[in-house]
Parts: structure tokens; sequence; C-alpha cells
């Protein structure tokens, strides 16, 4: 793994065990394939670190980064996706480099809840919400119309 800040942030540092939003880009490095990686283009993403819900070496370039701060992040294939090809998108043996941004790092369990409730949405949260509601109160309000 390589990396270079390009900006430092000033906020909390992402450690092993954080709650961390980030937003990324991915590019392939030295292909003869597309050079730039649509479906990497990630403008939000929570995950716990150390979960490896994230491709590993991505992760361990962003420890000790700071909220706000901009790094390059090289990730070669030991660290990336292998000598397989991934989702018909990235050639086998592919060096990536990363361009990540860390937004945010929960410091405690209220803002581990909101990160993964936007991440969710709270739009669909609020509908999820009504739909659970509507199924419990449906045969209570059933039984009270059928003894009208």
């Amino acid at each position: 793994i390589a990396f270079k800040d390009t900006k430092v942030g000033s906020g909390s540092t992402a450690e092993k065990g954080n709650l961390v939003q980030v937003k990324y880009s991915a590019k392939l490095m030295g292909s003869k394939y597309t050079a730039n990686i649509k479906e990497f283009e990630v403008p939000n993403q929570v995950f716990q670190t150390g979960e490896q819900r994230c491709l590993p070496g991505l992760e361990e370039g962003m420890m000790g980064m700071k909220v706000g701060g901009s790094r390059l992040i090289r990730v070669p294939p030991n660290k990336g996706y292998g000598d397989k090809w991934y989702r018909g998108v990235v050639p086998p043996n592919s060096h990536l480099e990363f361009d990540c941004t860390l937004v945010n790092v929960a410091q405690n369990g209220g803002e581990e809840f909101m990160m993964k409730l936007e991440q969710f949405g709270i739009e669909r949260a609020v509908g999820a919400g009504l739909c659970f509601a509507y199924l419990a109160l449906s045969p209570i309000i059933e039984k009270k119309m059928a003894g009208m």
C-alpha cells in the first residue's frame, strides 16, 4: 500500500474498529483497460473498519486519516481484487488508485446510529416504519371494524 495525503484533515482519526463515512473514486493504474471505473464513484459509504466490509488495501490506506482529509491510496492486486476479474470491470492483477476523503468518524452510539440511518435513507426508514406499524395495527383495526 502506498498513500499520499492531498489534504490533511483536522477532525477525528480513523482507527480500527471505528464506524467511518467515506467518499472515493477509483481508477486502474497502468492498464490497457478503461482508466476510470464508474462503478467506483462512491459519494457516500459507511462501514465499520476491521470487519472486512471494504477492500483490504483501501481500508489499510485510510487508517490514520483525519476527518476532512483526502488521500490518494494505491492498492496492489494482493490487497485488492487479486488474480480474478471483479464484476467484469476490474481485470485480474490490477493496481488501483483511490482518491478517498474521510467524511466522518462516529464518536458514540448516537452518531453511529445517525450515520447508519443516513446511509440507509431517512425516507426509506420512515416508509419501513409506517409499513411495520400498519402490519402491527391492521388486525386490531380489522377486529374493531368487524365489531361495528
